[in-house]
Formats: structure tokens, sequence, C-alpha cells
């Protein structure tokens, strides 16, 4: 199996300037800003588009998120890989929100929001009528150069890794892992593959 990079990078200016028709803000606009990750409401879906920053959608989310690997293998399947941004509001975008937010208060979490770089790859395996999840790894970063040395760092690793052997060793340590749930099972398996957990995410503001 082997895994090929794209050529695709994390966004490196991570700042909205453009500002949106003052028509589009409303409460269904505004409402289910995600505090946590990289999901952007419908007002910052358009903030994005008049930026020209394209949002493909992956697992459900709309985001400024592009593909990190290929692979093409009959029993290995990535279940996504993506390198995504999400960013702050500065300029007349920013000057626009400050001026809204008097009546929409949501609108201070825009305000406050800092731009974050992250990378998310899920691997899986099937043989016969077995199917398992590899690796399941996210990391966020508040720098652009913090996430682009972990990417590069991550990209060898992932790339360099024996994963049939992988699979055959974690397939041999099936009873101290598969009795784990959640995020337990997940960051099992990224000790296992060398991280100090499956996860490090940060709050958007």
């Amino acid at each position: 199996m082997k895994l090929k990079a794209t050529p695709n990078k994390l966004i490196e200016n991570a700042q909205i300037t453009c500002p949106v028709d003052d028509r589009l803000f409303s409460f269904l606009n505004i409402r289910h800003f995600d505090n946590d990750g990289f999901q952007l409401n419908r007002l910052e879906q358009q903030y994005y588009q008049a930026q020209g920053i394209a949002i493909p959608e992956c697992l459900g989310v709309h985001a400024a998120q592009h593909d990190w690997f290929e692979l093409e293998d009959p029993n290995f399947i990535l279940d996504h890989s993506i390198l995504i941004t999400r960013f702050c509001y500065r300029g007349a975008a920013e000057a626009q929100l400050r001026g809204w937010s008097g009546q929409f208060a949501q609108l201070k979490k825009f305000l406050m929001l800092r731009p974050k770089w992250g990378v998310d790859f899920a691997l899986e395996y099937s043989q016969g009528d077995d199917y398992i999840e590899v690796l399941h790894i996210e990391q966020d970063f508040d720098s652009y150069r913090a996430a682009e040395i972990a990417r590069e760092k991550l990209e060898t690793q992932l790339i360099n890794t024996d994963w049939a052997d992988f699979v055959k060793s974690l397939l041999a340590n099936r009873d101290k892992w598969e009795p784990l749930q959640g995020m337990a099972r997940n960051d099992w398996k990224a000790r296992y593959w060398g991280l100090d957990k499956a996860e490090h995410t940060l709050k958007a503001f």
C-alpha cells in the first residue's frame, strides 16, 4: 500500500477582508457557529465565497479544505485526509461584522475568531469479512508555521509507514484496543503509531 501526497497545501494568509451583502444578516444565517472546529455557518460561507475561497464539503462540513493524500488499494480505504484552514475577519469584513454586532450578539464570536489550521487523516482496512479503522488523527494549530512543520513531519511518517505490517500488528493486539470506546480507542492506535494522542484541537475563539 502506497500513500501519495497531493500538491495541496494549507492556506497561509487566513484573513477575510471582503464584506458581503447586508441583506444576508439574519438569525438563520448567523446561528450554528462552530466554536470548536472548522464548519462554516451560512453567513461564514458567504464571506468565504466573497473572498474567492473554495469551500468544498467533506463529512457534512463546508470549509476551506483540500485533499491531503491519494490512495488506490484493494484493502486499504482512505476515508478522508484533509488540510483545512479557518479564517479570521479583518478590514472591511471586520468593520461590517462590528456594525451588525449590536443587533446580533453572536457576531462577537466572528470578531473574536482566531485563524487556525488543521490536518485530518482517517485510514481503514478491509479483509474478508473484517473491517477496522487503522488510524484516525486530527491536529489543530494556531500558527501557520507550526502547522506546516507538523504537516511535513506527519506526511513523511505516513508515507514511510509499512501499513501492511502495522495492520498485522494491530490485529495481533486486538484484545488491547477493541474493548476501548470512543477516543480511547483512537488514542491507543495513535500512541501505537508514535503520537501522544489522536486529537489536538483548538477552540475557535
